[in-house]
């Protein structure tokens, strides 16, 4: 796995060894981030879900000017430190978190109002809660600010879901991953 384009493009990323963790593919990240291009540069980007950190770290690589990374197991966390620490310069922009995603939202995450957010639940977990939850709890936690975005990774048998505090923007497939990016409404 490696950053996709930036200014750390083509450098390595570790994964964790675990067969809990899906990385976002290359080619799906470079299609995020060219959904993405002109939001990116400048923003306050939030990784959900954030495993090796891959997604966060190419925001920060395109201009982020900061990441949070939130992510539970401590065994991701520390692959994802390992990672920011290989990219000179990254790790004093990022703040990593464990926590699980949801309590973070409801708690330390409420009020941040990020520019985008990235989810890439683990897709049991999708299947279970629906990306109508993640949704819900970020305009409940009030942590995208309104006009920002939100983007899930899901896989394609899961459709996005419409949300009465968010526009869905676009939904694209990549193989067998969905992501929906979605614009959050004023009120």
């Amino acid at each position: 796995m490696r950053v996709t384009g930036g200014e750390w493009r083509g450098r390595i990323l570790a994964v964790p060894k675990s067969p809990d963790v899906r990385p976002t593919q290359d080619r799906v990240r470079e299609a995020l981030f060219s959904i993405l291009m002109n939001e990116v540069p400048g923003a306050r980007f939030l990784d959900l879900f954030a495993g090796s950190g891959a997604v966060g770290l190419d925001a920060l690589s395109r201009g982020a000017v900061s990441a949070t990374f939130v992510e539970c197991d401590r065994r991701h966390l520390e692959c994802l430190r390992a990672n920011a620490a290989s990219l000179n310069g990254a790790a004093a922009k990022c703040e990593i978190v464990q926590a699980d995603a949801y309590q973070w939202i409801d708690s330390a995450g409420a009020g941040r109002l990020y520019d985008v957010a990235f989810a890439d639940p683990p897709y049991a977990l999708g299947a279970e809660r629906g990306s109508a939850d993640v949704l819900e709890a970020l305009a409940r936690g009030d942590v995208v600010r309104p006009g920002g975005l939100f983007v899930v990774e899901s896989a394609v048998s899961q459709r996005a879901e419409e949300h009465a505090r968010w526009d869905l923007c676009r939904d694209r497939e990549y193989g067998k991953t969905r992501l929906a990016v979605y614009k959050r409404k004023a009120s």
